[in-house]
Parts: structure tokens; sequence; C-alpha cells
């Protein structure tokens, strides 16, 4: 997970920065093969109706929302603060205490303690179809996710897709029992990613060194699918982020996760 898109999210809200950060850095490294994690899907993902829970942080309460904003608003108002203190965390790091955040070490306390605790629940349901055309797989959700139609899964070229821009296969990830942040429990699956970054036409080869205040002035597609089966069902757990921005304009940005069950 690279500086500029923890920087994009954790700017925006601060709670589900580090829950995001908990749930999706635990990837591991891999021998599996980019064929493997198709065979996976192919077999996971049949053809017809599923009933789609789509899956949320649940709202903070009261209190918990007033240190959010207050946080937020130091934030904004320490930014070159924050940016560094970001550049120089390692993946899954919590930022630590400061007087910057805006708030008190007891409230950063309770901060963390809800921030790390949360679980990733059903907040809502929508059927969802999948087809299988030309040995590829498609996504019709209805009222909702209507994004996930840019999203095209090619079985027999082994290929991911969305909006006709390809990902690359990342690898396996394993969220047993002590790392999921699903209520509905542990799961395992493969992700495939994009991640490009250019200034004035010419392609980043190192965003991680890239000026913080040069971000208003880049190019950035930044897309991750993510498919995966709990272990105790046949449920597939189905993650799409995509982040597509032009010098500072985004043009996409979605953040969808869905838990499916085959009807």
């Amino acid at each position: 997970m690279t500086f500029l898109y923890r920087y994009i999210r954790l700017t925006l809200l601060v709670a589900a920065l580090i829950l995001s950060v908990d749930v999706f850095a635990q990837k591991q490294s891999s021998v599996d093969s980019n064929a493997v994690a198709f065979q996976f899907v192919d077999r996971l993902l049949s053809e017809g109706h599923y009933t789609a829970a789509v899956l949320g942080i649940p709202r903070p309460n009261a209190s918990q929302l007033a240190i959010v904003e207050k946080m937020k608003l130091a934030i904004k108002d320490n930014e070159d603060w924050f940016l560094k203190v970001m550049k120089e965390l390692e993946p899954g790091q919590p930022i630590p205490y400061h007087k910057n955040l805006g708030i008190s070490e007891t409230e950063y306390a309770d901060f963390m303690q809800f921030s790390q605790s949360v679980k990733i629940d059903k907040v809502g349901a929508v059927p969802l179809k999948v087809i299988r055309r030309d040995s590829s797989l498609h996504f019709e959700p209805k009222d909702f996710g209507d994004y996930l139609k840019y999203l095209v899964i090619h079985l027999k070229d082994h290929t991911v897709m969305v909006d006709s821009l390809r990902l690359s296969y990342k690898g396996q990830i394993t969220m047993d029992a002590k790392r999921t942040t699903l209520v509905a429990g542990p799961w395992n699956g493969y992700s495939w990613v994009l991640e490009e970054y250019r200034k004035d036409g010419q392609l980043i080869t190192d965003p991680e060194k890239v000026d913080p205040t040069e971000i208003r002035e880049m190019d950035i597609k930044s897309i991750e699918v993510i498919i995966g089966k709990l272990d105790h069902s046949n449920q597939c757990f189905l993650y799409l982020k995509s982040n597509i921005v032009n010098k500072g304009h985004v043009l996409a940005k979605q953040d969808i996760a869905l838990l499916l069950t085959k009807e």
C-alpha cells in the first residue's frame, strides 16, 4: 500500500484509514501462480443469481464521532506534519499519539481501541447477477454498485479488467481468525492491482518519493480487486477499490465490499 494511497484515503476518514490498513495490508507472499488464482475464481463464482450483502463500517457513536471530527480538523490544520508522519510509517502501523492530532492522550487511547476493534459487517443487501460470456465473468448489480459493471474477469486469458484497465496479479491473501476484520469470519483469496502515477505525462517509478504537495498535479490510476472465499461457507468476498485522478480531479472513486451468496 503506497504512501500516496494512504494519503488519499487517510485524510478523508481517519478511522476508516486505520481499519483499511489492518484489513488489506496483511497480504502474504505467495508461490501460487495467477493461473491457480483463476482456477479458484472459476470454481467459486458460477453463473447465476446472488444475494450480495453490502459490507461497511458501523457508524461510530456520538463520543467516538466527536473524536474523529476533532482529529480531522487538526490534521487539516497540520497537514505538512501529518504527511511527513504518514510517509515514515510502515504499512499497518498506526499513527502514534501527538498533540497535533487535536485530542488528548485519553481520547487517543479511546480512538485506538474502537478503531482497531471495529469489524466490517452487513449494512444492506442487494441482488446481483453473475454472467459468463465468452469465458469471462461479468457482474450485474441491481440498484447498487454500478461500477461493478466495469469489472470483467477473463478466465481463459487470466486477466482482470476494470474499466478497460488491466490489473496485475499480486498474490494470495490469508485472513485467519486472528487477522480477519469480517464479522462473517476468516477467509482466503487472491488480489489483482494497478498502481500508476504520472506527472506531466511521465511515469513515476517510485511513488513513495513523491513530494505530497505534488499530488494535486498528478494523474493517478489506483485499482485493487480482491476475490476470496469464507473458510466456513461457500460465500464469496468481493472487494473493488478504484481511485482515478486526472491532475487532482477525481474521475472515479469507489470502495465496494460485498459478500455473495448463491441463490
